[in-house]
């Protein structure tokens, strides 16, 4: 199932938000779930987490370097400083803010950068949160349909190479996805196994074709 995450170093406000959230999406879908997670020290494991737990959206709160994680210690960075680093490599992933207070200069600068900007009173304590839900749910949704369609071509692209097509364009493209489908995909559980089986076979086939361009050209 994929999962909407929410990022946040506050255990309780955490919890309360997944279960409101949880209660409003229940209402539309069965599809998608809601799941919080501590800050990850290492802005590395966010990309590790979204794909191990089929994450199709990001709720960061601005405040996340306020208490101390599991992993010991706090965070080097908050909620806005965060997002930027994410965008360098989630470049159409959604990802939505959610603070007291969301007129501060420093998200005010980073509104392109996020899907949507959201206070909390605006989902926990007012009718208002149902009618962001919509907004939540296209955008999950929307990157959940063009991530399954990625993964129709990469299907489509290894098979053909995988046959003995060595056009250049489709393996170049093979490899893009390939790059990008192991940082962020869902509803692939094999994803890993694939991408290791058909790096070998573009592998295996760039090495023969610079065999017969060497023959080729009589080097």
């Amino acid at each position: 199932m994929p999962y909407i995450a929410i990022i946040d170093d506050n255990a309780e406000q955490s919890d309360t938000l997944k279960k409101t959230l949880n209660h409003y999406i229940k209402k539309y879908t069965d599809e998608i779930s809601v799941i919080n997670q501590f800050p990850f020290k290492d802005i590395e494991d966010y990309l590790s987490f979204i794909t191990k737990n089929d994450v199709c959206a990001l709720i960061l709160d601005e405040k996340l370097n306020d208490q101390v994680t599991p992993e010991g210690g706090t965070v080097p960075y908050q909620g806005h400083e965060l997002v930027s680093i994410l965008r360098e490599r989630l470049k159409n992933f959604p990802i939505f803010m959610v603070s007291n207070y969301i007129e501060g200069d420093e998200l005010v600068e980073k509104r392109g950068e996020f899907e949507y900007m959201l206070t909390r009173s605006e989902l926990t304590e007012s009718e208002d949160g149902e009618k962001l839900i919509p907004i939540l749910l296209r955008s999950a949704q929307r990157y959940i349909d063009a991530n399954n369609k990625e993964l129709s071509e990469f299907n489509d692209l290894t098979k053909e190479i995988a046959s003995g097509n060595t056009d250049p364009q489709k393996i170049s493209r093979l490899k893009a996805l390939q790059v990008k489908l192991e940082l962020s995909s869902i509803g692939f559980d094999d994803r890993k196994a694939w991408l290791d089986q058909y790096a070998k076979h573009i592998g295996e086939l760039e090495e023969l074709k610079s065999q017969l361009e060497k023959k080729i050209s009589g080097k």
